[in-house]
């Protein structure tokens, strides 16, 4: 029986993220990739040259990871804020187009519908603009704060979070005057608080520090495209390679066109 037990719990440790780990589970910089890491160039950085770098476009007119990080942020906080608030408009004004017309004569029920997809059509509308935008501004305000903080002082900690989160609160209620400003200012720090306190856990949990969260996406950023660029060499060397051969059996030089094919390794065939 207790045989038994111990056998089951063996094979769910390999399921369940805790009891009988491998080493490979293990969180180590002991790696030899980690080893052949130079992070002497990010030391070196000062704060404004890495937030400079952080709005220059590389040598392909890509922009930054973290600023296509804030384009992300912002692009799906208008999608969620726009399908949000459309559907509780939406839903708001179909409630209340049954409630307002039900002693309401209409020409056929086909008229009656018309006017109910319109309306909530028209309703959708509103409330995706409403809470897009709004979301947007937040959240787009929040992570671009945050993230230049981040990049300027070299490390991820709470104290970015705060900030941001004041920043976007106060900014968010601006027209509502100084009273907004300190409301949606201690909103956002409490917002910002919770933000902050998951980030540092989360890189506490991985080992790892915002230093070399950044060296490490650009190197991967860099290994990626330098691999494209090697590939994408060698399909348009095979390719003016076959056209030589292709120009050569065609003006019937066949001397020439076996030399070709001998130098570059290209079957003939």
């Amino acid at each position: 029986m207790i045989r038994s037990n111990i056998k089951k719990i063996k094979l769910l440790s390999f399921t369940l993220p805790f009891g009988y780990g491998t080493e490979a589970d293990i969180v180590t910089k002991d790696t030899k990739t980690v080893q052949d890491a130079d992070l002497s160039i990010v030391k070196e950085e000062t704060g404004w040259e890495r937030l400079q770098q952080m709005f220059k476009k590389d040598d392909f007119g890509r922009i930054s990871p973290e600023l296509h990080t804030v384009l992300q942020v912002g692009t799906m906080s208008m999608f969620i804020g726009a399908i949000y608030g459309g559907t509780i408009h939406s839903r708001e004004s179909y409630l209340d187009f049954i409630k307002n017309n039900q002693a309401t004569a209409f020409k056929s029920h086909l008229d009656a519908k018309k006017k109910l997809q319109d309306q909530v059509t028209l309703s959708f509308a509103k409330g995706a603009f409403k809470w897009g935008w709004r979301l947007t501004y937040f959240c787009t305000t929040y992570v671009a704060v945050s993230t230049s903080l981040a990049v300027y002082r070299g490390k991820n900690g709470i104290l970015e979070h705060l900030a941001a989160g004041a920043v976007a609160g106060s900014t968010y209620k601006f027209q509502m005057g100084p009273r907004g400003w300190i409301v949606g200012g201690g909103l956002g720090i409490v917002l910002g608080a919770i933000a902050g306190v998951i980030t540092t856990s989360l890189l506490k949990l991985t080992g790892m520090s915002m230093e070399e969260v950044r060296y490490w996406n650009y190197k991967w950023a860099k290994a990626r495209t330098d691999s494209y660029n090697r590939e994408f060499g060698k399909h348009l060397e095979k390719e003016s390679l076959l056209l030589l051969t292709e120009r050569e059996a065609r003006s019937g030089n066949l001397d020439n066109l076996e030399k070709v094919a001998k130098d570059n390794n290209v079957n003939i065939k």
